[in-house]
Formats: C-alpha cells, structure tokens, sequence
C-alpha cells in the first residue's frame, strides 16, 4: 500500500502507520494517523482516513473504524487503498461475499496488487468460489512464476475443481525447476500430493510408477508404503500388495487394517486359509491382539472354541476392562454368542468349586479372575436384556470387591438398559464419588443425569472440572462440549422448554460455524508448510461437518421445535402455546408457576455469583482476535418469539438434507416441513428418499396417507406440475389406492408395535371415524417380543395425543408395558402425592 498525494513528511508516516498495523502497535499508529489529519491540508485524505480506521477496528472500536473507512472511501474511489481496508472490515465481520466485492473493486484501480490478489484467494477458497479461486491463483502464477506457493496454489485450485490432468502438468512443470535440489520434508509431501491426485484420477499405473521413481526423495516412509500397497492390489499385483502390508504389518502389528489388507491381497476368500494367515501373523508378534482378534472374526466351530477360549482365559487373568466390548462384535454370530456364554458358565463354576478356570488347569486363579468372569456373566446377561440375572451377578461381584469401580459402571448401564435411569444415575454416581479426579466417569454421571432429568446435578458434576469463577455451563459451551448440550436439548425438548431447546440448538449450530471460520488461517498455513493432502482432507471435511451426529441430533430438537411453535404459536415466556395453559388443571398450573419461580431464584443467583467472580472470570477469558467484537450471547426467550418458524427450521434442514441424505429421520423432517409449507412436490421428493434409504422407517406410512390425503384434496393447477404429480404419485401408488399401500405395508412390518401404531394412526387420518377403533387395536397389540424403546415410542406419540388417547388409555398401555419392563419409570403409575422431579 502507498498513500498518493502526501508530501515525504507526511507519507514517512503514512508507512509508519502500515508498519504498526503490521506489528500491531494500534496505538501508535492511531497517533501516526492524527499527525497527518490534523494537517488542514490533509484532514480529508481518503487513505489515512481508511488505515485509522481499520487502527480503530482493532482496538474495538467498530462504529468509529466504519465511519472513518467510509469516509476515505468517499474521498478517494479511485484509491486500491481504501477498497482494500474496507473489505479487511467487512472479512473481520464475516461479511465474505462484501469483501470480496470491496478486493474486486480494489483490483480494478491495481489490478497486479499482490496482497490484494492473495487476500481474495482466501476467501474465495474459503466461500468455495473454486471457479473464481482458479482464476485469482493463475493470476497470482503469472505476477510471480518464482515462487513455489503460486504453482502449488494453482494446482490445488485445479485439483478441487477435478481438473486433474492440468493440476499434473502444473505440479509437474514445476517440479523440473526443483531438480537438483536435496530431498526435503516439503518436496517429499509435494510428490506424494501428485501421487494422490493421479490416484483419484484413476491412472493406478502412473501413480505407482511415479512413487517407485521417487521412492528415495519421499521421506515419509509409512505413507509411501501404505499408497504402494493400496496401487498394487487395485492392480492386481497381489504378491507385491501383500509383500507391502506384511512390512506395514512389522512396523505396527495393531493396525486391523494391514492385516486384513495382507489377507485379501493373497486372494484367499476362504475363511480356512485367511485363518491360517492371520495365525501365522500372531506368531510373529504373540502379544498382538490385532492378528488374534481377526483371527476369532473368520473362524468357527472347534477352531473358534479353542481360540477364544485361551483368549478369554487370558483376558480374564489380567482383569481387561474393554473385553465385552473388544468381543462384542463376535455376538452377531449366535454360535459365537452361545460358544462364550457356555465357556464363561463354565469358569464361573470351576472358580467357585476348584478356583480355576477348568478343574484340568495346574495352577488355582487370583481371586481378581472370579471377579472379572462373574462382570462379564452380568453384561453377557445385558446384552439379552436378562436383567435379574444380569443384575444377580454384578450384584456379586460387587460383594466380592466392593472398592473396585467397574462393576458400579456395569451395574449403572443394567439399569439403564432396563429404563430405570433414576437407579441408574445413583450406581454412576457411586462409582464417580470412589474418583473424583477421573474425568470419564465425571462425564458418563453427568450424561446419566442429563438421561434421568437431573440437569441441575450434571451441572454440579461437571462444575469439577471447568473454569472457577464460572458458571459451568458457559464454560462447557466455550469448550464446544457438544454432549452436553445436545443431551441438555434432549431433556429440554421432553420437558417441553422450547426456548432452552432452541438455545442449546443454536449454540450447536454457532460451533459448527465456528468450525467452519477457523479454517480461515489454514489456507496460507498449509501451502506454506506444505502439507497438502492434509489440506485437501481439511476441504472436504469442512465441506461436510454439518453431516456429524452432533448437529444431527441438534437439527432434529430444534425442528421439531419449530414445527410446534408454529403448530401453536407462543403465548408466554414459558414456551407454552395458547391452548396449553388453558388445557392445564389447577394443579398442574400451581406446578408451572412453582417452577417458574424457582427458575427466576436460581437465574438472580447465578447471576450474583456471577457478579461475584467477575474480575478473575474475565482475567482468565480469552480475548477475541484484532478487529472482532464477542458476539452477543444466544437467548432462547428470543428464539422462541419467532415470527416464521418453519423459515427458521429450514436453515437447519437445509445442511441436514445436503450432508445426510442417508439418515432416514432427514425425509421425516424434511417432510413435516414441506407438509406445512404447502411445497407438494418437495414432499414426494421427501417420501420417495425416505422409502428408498430405510422403507420401513415408521412413520412412512402416517407421511403416505398426508401426501396422498393433499393430494386428494387440494390437487394441483394444470401444466407441467400437474403432470409431474401424477407421474410421481403414479410410481408411488400404482393402484392409486392408500388403503390398499397400506394394508401391504401392515403385511410386511405389521408386527413390529412401532410400525404397527404408525399403520394405526395413518388408518385414523384416512377415516377420523375410526379413530377409537385404531387405539383399541393398538391397546390390543401383543407386546411379548417387543423392546423398551418400541414402548417409549408409542407411549411418547400416545401423549402427544396420536388417536386422542384418554388418560385412562395411556394408563392402560403403560401398564401392559410395565408388566413387560418393570424397572422402566416410563410405564410406573403414577402416586397422587407424587411431585415431579424434573427440573
């Protein structure tokens, strides 16, 4: 940057004000700024203007750093200088696409201004205008054909844009300038990052050719081995792929990957051969568990019997904590499951009678072998969901060794398991008291609270290990503890707080943002150090974040929260809708406003001990980076008075339907939307994803009936839309009949009671008469066979009023379920005197 019009004394500090920006000495430059305004002169000079006010951005001062930008920019349009400033002002505010249009603006007054081209890049990059990227990066080459970061840069352009010849021939062209040069960590990265681009552009035989060429200058031995490995097998080279993965195999016999690359490179399909394999790899290293545990994978009958038995008998001596879950994945196989059952009975009867573990074995057990048998008998007996006898026999081991914390954990996942998460939280509880500097068992109690209610609690458990001075939650928000908040929405949503669930949401939602802005500083780090297939990683996974579970669960709380809102619209800063206070009885309203005063208690209290620990709260709080302002906290109050929630509920859909098209739960949202909205075309689009990712997802059948009921009823205008409609309607009913879709649906999955109760409340929406009919059958339902949480589910839609359920309807189907899971406190009946626990 150079300021036009200055005389020297003047422009001497003009560029002293760009060298304190640089080294941010804001202060000094604010003052260096003054000196050349307070010349009358100069008062209006449109680039200092412009750099004091970008000063002023830095020190805070965002309204005072707008105006005077704006106003040098007034004074000069013609200046690179004050575009350029202005879009460092916008980027600081997240204002890319602005910034953008502020850097092409400045490029139109210096079209060859480094700076201004490499600070367009990043951002381009960072929206994915990959288009736009590639033609500022070529432009950047041809300014700068001496430097390493304009090819490389070029060729990332190209390759993200699947350009691949051209990103070969770029890195290639440069790489003749490099010849001669020793090898080195960053050319050694450059040549495995063209190997992976000829990789994805399938030329297997090139890429392994080129590797092999360059095997000397690529010091990353692992990578090499593992790229080799993977080009010969998709060659068919078979001997040299194995060949490979048995030397990756040497250097890290844990990896489960090599050795069954290993066995499938020697093309032995049958499990006899690959048995005798993986056998010969455990030899080579017996204190493996990699080899062995695959080995249990493929082999069965006697062989299986023999090998696991050794193996658990090992296991067991040493007392390791992972071992039903190291099995675990064995259990699908019911001859497995069965085959360890019968040899776990087994030791625990020769332990109790000869304190063996066969009445054959020379040498008696420690007492601590006992212990770990009769664990794993009980969470074998989980696994069945047995829970007295699951719980008969932890209850023993935690007689034998009551210090010792593993059983207290199983013991709290049995009665987790059996829906009684009250007695659940107590067992968790217990064994995070025996370690309270034990950070997993601190969280496992406070997830368990969070499941039984007790929010209160798993914010005291957590308060252990956050930030003194304050308040937990805050401090696990700015730790991005996203468990906690989705399980906290979870909760939330059951109680039926919609503006605490909306909060959560979106504080979920705000560090997936953030996740998304923090790559920002990677652009020009990993072209500078070189790790360019790392970089490449880091693209598409930021492409695709919103597809975690995370933002999954939290999508799915806040729609259907706004899909309630927007079902009953909000009436009071409870988050109750209009009718619902009127639908409540006295007591249940004496229990609203007990609680909304013991809310109002508990928030001026935090909010005194807030006051109280401010001073060493904010010494130890991080302060924001230059130019940007902490953003204002997220209130679910606010949230919640939304005057287009269905709006709102898309810009959560929206990432949900692009990232996780596979997640059935996607169409069933996305179908509740459309449904309300009137979009008729999207909601076919909804059903037909829904039925082709799982088509016996429940709630299909409820969606069919809608779609086929608007159909029927409000049609569509005439045109090309007409047409589509019966085309697509036509694929989804060939009879045009929905009684007839689901009377074959009820021959297909009627037996399962979710699928079953869905069928019944498509039947009510199709004929309102026969509403009472439909809940009879379902009170009807056999329940023998069917799981807790298939109970849950239709227990949960029954209080929803699904089929307009009486109380005495409800209390019916929930004692048929608490005869069938009687440990569950969903189906307890309730005492009269009894007060609700939950917050």
């Amino acid at each position: 940057m150079m300021a036009k019009d200055l005389p020297p004394r003047e422009n001497t500090l003009f560029k002293r004000i760009l060298k304190c920006y640089e080294n941010k000495q804001y202060k000094s430059g604010l003052k260096h700024a003054r000196q050349i305004l307070s010349n009358s002169k100069y008062q209006e000079h449109g680039e200092t203007l412009a750099m004091m006010g970008l000063t002023l951005n830095c020190l805070g001062r965002k309204e005072e750093a707008y105006d005077n930008v704006k106003r040098g920019l007034r004074n000069n349009l013609r200046s690179h200088v004050c575009w350029h400033v202005f879009g460092l002002l916008q980027r600081s505010d997240k204002k890319y696409e602005e910034a953008i249009k502020c850097y092409r603006n400045a490029l139109k007054w210096d079209k060859d201004n480094l700076q201004i081209l490499r600070d367009l890049s990043l951002l381009q990059i960072q929206t994915r205008d990959l288009d736009g990227y590639k033609m500022t990066r070529h432009q950047l080459l041809m300014l700068r054909a001496n430097q390493r970061a304009g090819w490389v840069g070029y060729a990332i352009a190209l390759h993200t844009l699947g350009e691949y010849e051209n990103a070969l021939n770029v890195l290639q062209t440069f790489r003749k300038t490099q010849e001669g040069k020793p090898a080195d960590y960053e050319f050694s990265e450059l040549l495995l990052y063209e190997a992976s681009i000829m990789v994805e552009a399938g030329k297997f035989k090139e890429a392994l050719t080129h590797i092999y060429s360059h095997r000397d200058s690529i010091l990353d031995i692992q990578s090499w081995l593992e790229m080799a490995g993977e080009l010969h097998a998709r060659l068919g080279e078979h001997e040299d792929s194995a060949e490979v993965f048995e030397e990756l195999y040497q250097r890290n016999p844990e990896n489960a990957t090599y050795i069954e690359s290993y066995v499938r490179a020697h093309g032995h399909y049958n499990d006899e051969d690959s048995l005798q394999l993986c056998q010969k790899l455990h030899k080579q290293h017996p204190r493996a568990e990699a080899p062995f545990n695959y080995a249990l994978k493929l082999s069965t009958g006697s062989t299986f019997r023999t090998l696991v038995d050794g193996y658990l008998q090992r296991q067991l001596r040493k007392g390791v904590p992972p071992l039903f879950n190291i099995l675990k994945h064995l259990f699908q196989d019911k001859n497995k499951f069965e085959t360890i059952k019968e040899l776990i009975h087994g030791y625990y009867t020769s332990l109790e009678e000869h304190k063996k573990f066969t009445p054959e074995s020379e040498d008696e057990e420690f007492p601590t072998s006992y212990l770990h048998v009769m664990i794993f008998l009980a969470q074998l007996y989980d696994y069945e969901r047995d829970t007295t006898k699951a719980l008969y026999y932890i209850d023993r081991a935690m007689q034998h060794t009551p210090t010792y914390i593993d059983p207290y954990m199983v013991k709290s996942k049995i009665y987790k398991h059996a829906g009684d998460m009250t007695e659940a939280v107590h067992w968790v509880d217990e064994a995070r008291t025996m370690d309270l500097a034990d950070r997993y068992l601190n969280c496992k109690a406070a997830k368990y609270m969070l499941r039984a209610g007790m929010i209160d609690k798993a914010e005291e458990a957590c308060a252990l290990f956050t930030r003194e001075g304050q308040p937990a939650v805050d401090n696990l928000n700015e730790m991005q503890c996203m468990w906690f908040l989705t399980e906290s929405a979870r909760i939330y949503f059951k109680n039926q707080d919609w503006a605490n669930v909306l909060q959560k949401c979106h504080e979920v939602e705000k560090h997936f943002v953030d996740i998304v802005e923090d790559q920002f500083d990677f652009h020009p780090y990993s072209m500078r150090k070189m790790t360019l297939r790392a970089y490449i990683g880091l693209l598409r996974l930021e492409d695709s974040i919103r597809g975690h579970q995370f933002f999954n669960k939290a999508a799915d709380y806040a729609i259907r929260t706004y899909l309630h809102l927007y079902d009953k619209p909000m009436s009071d800063s409870n988050g109750l809708g209009n009718g619902e206070i009127d639908d409540m009885t006295e007591k249940e309203k004496k229990k609203l406003e007990s609680k909304k005063k013991r809310a109002a208690k508990k928030k001026q209290q935090q909010k005194n001990e807030a006051n109280v620990n401010s001073n060493a709260a904010n010494k130890d709080k991080k302060q924001p980076p230059d130019g940007e302002v902490a953003p204002p906290p997220i209130v679910g109050n606010e949230l919640v008075k939304t005057e287009a929630p269905l709006d709102d509920a898309m810009k959560f859909l929206d990432p949900l339907r692009a990232l996780s098209p596979q997640c059935p739960n996607t169409h069933k949202l996305a179908f509740q939307v459309f449904h309300r909205q009137g979009k008729l075309l999207l909601m076919i689009q909804s059903v037909k994803r829904a039925l082709k990712t799982n088509a016996r997802t429940p709630e299909i059948a409820l969606h069919m009936t809608q779609l086929a009921q608007y159909v029927k009823t409000k049609g569509t205008s005439s045109g090309i839309i007409a047409e589509i409609v019966k085309t697509e309607m036509g694929e989804l009913l060939p009879q045009n009949d929905i009684r007839e879709w689901l009377n074959v649906r009820e021959s297909l999955t009627g037996t399962n009671l979710k699928n079953f109760f869905m069928l019944r409340c498509a039947h009510a929406h199709l004929t309102p008469e026969s509403t009472a009919q439909q809940l009879q059958s379902v009170l009807d339902f056999p329940l023998k066979g069917s799981t807790l949480e298939s109970c849950e589910y239709v227990l949960d839609h029954l209080n929803s009023e699904m089929l307009n359920p009486t109380p005495e309807d409800i209390a019916t189907f929930s004692s048929s379920c608490h005869a069938l899971f009687p440990l569950a406190t969903a189906f307890r009946p309730s005492k009269p005197e009894e007060e609700s626990v939950q917050r």
